[in-house]
């Protein structure tokens, strides 16, 4: 979603040969735009990120918003074997290429099933949100917590939008939530899936 020249887009094939194992190489550019991206293989993708190769690229503003904090969450699935609880090395299941993904059944938000931070009451807090997963489409909501949605992929929206009903986040993108904290000291706020008609806590405050 950066805004590059096409040297640094890093498409094995397309822009660049592909990287091999034992060599490297420099990306070098200058980012245009503000705004939450995340950076992941485009070599042998379904796998590589699959498996982890990826991490969020944050482009900070120069002039950011009124903020006590913000919180980088990248939130994935991984398909782990039951009996090793390793990833499932099975890369070649055509269903699964068909879809170029396949979804995981251990959810986590960075790296951690579950996932838990400290807050206070009335703090503002920018929640930088990046969906990792290659087939899971998440649909989140706030509990606890009065949210507006400020930015998608990286780019500002022209006016904040309450988050009032669900955030539907896709495989790939991103989205920059301002949240207040409205849970009182001895309560618990969550950014919750909801998911099958249920809902589950992503991430605790």
């Amino acid at each position: 979603g950066v805004r590059i020249d096409n040297a640094m887009d890093g498409v094995a094939g397309l822009t660049q040969p592909a990287v091999e194992p034992g060599q490297s190489f420099d990306y070098d550019f200058t980012v245009p735009d503000a705004g939450t991206y995340w950076y992941h293989a485009h070599n042998r993708s379904t796998e590589q990120v699959a498996r982890g190769l990826y991490g969020a690229l944050i482009v900070e503003e120069s002039e950011p918003p009124d903020l006590d904090r913000e919180e980088v969450l990248i939130l994935d699935d991984w398909l782990l074997d039951p009996e090793t609880a390793q990833i499932d090395p099975d890369f070649t299941s055509r269903h699964d290429r068909s879809h170029a993904g396949r979804r995981g059944n251990f959810i986590a938000t960075n790296g951690r099933h579950a996932l838990s931070l400290d807050v206070r009451q009335h703090e503002r807090l920018r929640l930088r949100l990046v969906n990792a997963a290659n087939a899971r489409i998440f649909v989140l909501s706030l509990q606890g917590m009065e949210g507006w949605t400020v930015a998608l992929d990286g780019m500002p929206l022209p006016r904040p939008e309450p988050l009032a009903e669900a955030l539907i986040l896709g495989p790939g993108q991103r989205a920059d939530v301002i949240v207040d904290v409205t849970a009182a000291p001895e309560e618990t706020a969550h950014l919750v899936r909801v998911e099958d008609q249920e809902a589950a806590s992503q991430v605790a405050f």
